[in-house]
């Protein structure tokens, strides 16, 4: 239970080692860089790296094409596995390929570009055989459809209610031919041949039925030859849009050391941006960060093996500043590390809870879930995964947590009697048909679980030397919660420490907010109202009942629906058995799940509720990329 104390380091060497001690830095991973305070006139900001630039264009670029090839990549990915590595030898061996990688990453643009110019392609002879499709019928070129001196012709479409009329009433008369050349919807699409004389009157009738003039290309052939045409167009477009495709797939041989090339690059500009926070001379450089003090002396044995003149010096924070917070537990407690974060990380100088919110939060989880198969298959698979798979470090927390989890589960399903919703032994707890007992051990570790709370803020205050704060605000609420308890078996004792609890709430309540006593009563009699929050509190943890509970009953439905589908012979029992797994994974997985949930609810709220002072900021190393793979020799 401890948050790893920072020393800061202050560093001075020769700018001629700066390059080969920032890598040495990035291998420890433990040296957060942050700007460096000097007053020293010898010493300036360093300019803007000339190199930067290049470099995050570079990285955008092979970014870029890992994009574009993953799609290509059938590679069979193994279920959860962690990235894969390369140590330091190979990430220069990658180096050395970067301006052959790069021209791959060049054909990759220029394939772009090409499939590109080929989208407009395609759209713009989508778009004209859309334009011409409805006339594909006309028996003559385009071209041919123009005014002479004595008739004038059109193209278009009108409503094809007009066009209906116009073929009944003959409204255009003798000197006007309109000829129908196709149907679309509630078109109708004609070509309007008219001798000169019959101009303004054909086309008030044309306006008055909604006409619209259609403007084709011009050219000698039929519109259906044209039509041919623009398909094989499109079809040679669409071979070498495939051409493209597999011109592509084919550079996925280039896939990993690309995604190498970009973590060696992407650590490189991680070194570059530490660069920006030092503070330079004409032949030195001064750097500033944060070590924890266990690594203190690692750190500087191995940047003496670097440079033996880098000049070192390692102290405590400064009055009122605060350091950057790493929390450092056991192994049987770091999994559960995840849960403290995913809130808020502790105040520096506060106190790290996980090691004592452990056994807390896995007993919730085994009490939620309940059923001692479920149990096993979380203990004994969780560890399983792991060895077999070998996933990422934050994956294999989560499953050490759950395997927690799954070992309490075991427990309180041995206490509740249920094995995959079966109930094949004594019951010591019987949640369906007795109640009270289960809700009352639900109470009964909540209440340690807040008392475990309040011993936390008590601890704080102590470490402060402020034991009046510790005797007025946690002492007090202990007597107060405890002797209401024992009023309920010991009325004499429980009573008396009930009063003296709440005489010191009271009385001391307001004792940093007023010198007025009569305010300062008010305060006290306003926080002696927070005993319903307490009842608030513990009867929360009744939720520890229903969501055990609800596992039973949806175990036992499962097994009577199995119990019903098995007796139907030999496929019953093969359909039955599918349902028993069926239905039992699902509901061990949505239970885990919600357990999970719960479980960080009664942290987060009732727990940290009680003493948690947030706000820290994560420390954050200098340490080499692993977007795609890991470099090795990280410490």
């Amino acid at each position: 239970m401890a948050i790893v104390e920072m020393k800061h380091m202050d560093m001075l060497a020769l700018d001629r080692d700066r390059h080969e001690l920032l890598a040495a830095i990035q291998k420890l991973g433990c040296v957060q860089v942050i700007q460096a305070d000097t007053e020293d006139v010898t010493f300036n900001k360093p300019s803007a790296m000339a190199e930067l630039p290049g470099l995050e264009e570079q990285l955008t670029r092979v970014g870029w094409a890992i994009s574009r090839l993953v799609k290509h990549d059938n590679t069979k990915k193994p279920f959860m596995a962690d990235k894969p590595s390369i140590d330091t030898a190979q990430s220069e061996a990658v180096l050395l390929q970067q301006n052959q990688l790069m021209e791959t990453v060049e054909t990759l643009e220029a394939l772009e570009r090409e499939a590109g110019d080929l989208r407009g392609q395609s759209a713009r002879i989508e778009a004209l055989s859309e334009q011409l499709r409805p006339w594909q019928n006309l028996q003559i070129p385009p071209s041919d459809v123009h005014t002479t001196r004595n008739t004038f012709a059109l193209l278009g479409s009108v409503q094809k209610a007009s066009w209906e009329i116009w073929q009944a009433e003959n409204t255009f008369g003798e000197l006007c031919t309109v000829e129908q050349i196709s149907t679309q919807r509630d078109l109708a699409y004609v070509y309007v041949l008219c001798h000169n004389s019959q101009r303004e009157h054909a086309m008030a009738i044309l306006k008055e039925g909604g006409f619209t003039a259609a403007s084709l290309p011009h050219g000698n052939l039929l519109v259906r030859e044209q039509l041919a045409e623009l398909a094989e167009e499109q079809q040679k477009i669409e071979q070498r849009q495939q051409g493209i495709i597999l011109d592509t797939a084919a550079l996925v041989v280039n896939l990993v050391p690309l995604k190498q090339l970009y973590d060696v690059l992407a650590s490189k500009r991680a070194r570059l941006y530490a660069v920006e926070r030092f503070a330079v001379s004409e032949h030195t450089f001064f750097l500033q960060a944060w070590v924890p003090e266990t690594m203190t002396k690692t750190v500087e044995e191995q940047l003496m093996l670097v440079s033996p003149s880098v000049a070192l010096s390692f102290y405590d924070p400064a009055e009122g500043e605060e350091p950057p917070v790493l929390l450092h537990n056991s192994a049987a407690v770091t999994p559960f590390e995840s849960v403290v974060s995913s809130f808020s990380l502790p105040a520096p100088f506060s106190v790290d809870p996980t090691a004592v919110m452990m056994p807390f939060f896995i007993n919730f989880m085994g009490m939620m879930v309940s059923d001692a198969g479920y149990g096993l298959m979380m203990a004994i698979v969780a560890p399983l995964l792991i060895k077999a798979l070998k996933p990422s470090k934050s994956t294999q927390r989560m499953l050490w947590l759950i395997m927690g989890g799954g070992l309490m589960t075991i427990f309180w399903g041995l206490m509740y009697n249920s094995w995959f919703g079966y109930a094949p032994l004594p019951t010591v707890f019987d949640p369906m048909n007795n109640a009270m007992p289960v809700m009352a051990t639900c109470i009964g570790l909540g209440a340690l679980h807040l008392f475990a709370g309040l011993g936390m803020a008590a601890y704080l205050n102590i470490r402060r030397g402020q034991v009046l704060d510790m005797l007025c605000d946690q002492v007090s609420w202990f007597m107060l919660i405890v002797g209401l308890g024992l009023m309920l078996v010991v009325p004499a004792v429980g009573q008396w420490m009930a009063i003296a609890g709440a005489a010191i709430v009271v009385l001391t309540a307001g004792r940093k907010k007023s010198k007025n006593p009569i305010k300062r009563l008010i305060s006290g009699l306003g926080a002696l109202y927070n005993v319903t929050g307490w009842v608030s509190d513990l009867l929360s943890y009744i939720r520890l009942f229903g969501m055990g509970l609800a596992t039973g009953v949806i175990g036992m439905v499962i097994n009577i629906l199995v119990g019903m589908i098995a007796g139907g012979g030999i496929i019953g029992m093969v359909l039955g058995a599918a349902v028993f797994v069926g239905g039992h994974l699902f509901n061990a997985g949505i239970n885990i799940f919600g357990a999970y949930v719960h479980s960080c609810r009664l942290q987060y709220i009732e727990f940290f509720g009680k003493f948690y002072e947030d706000g820290g900021i994560p420390f954050r190393p200098l340490v080499t990329s692993n977007s795609y793979v890991h470099i090795r020799d990280a410490q």
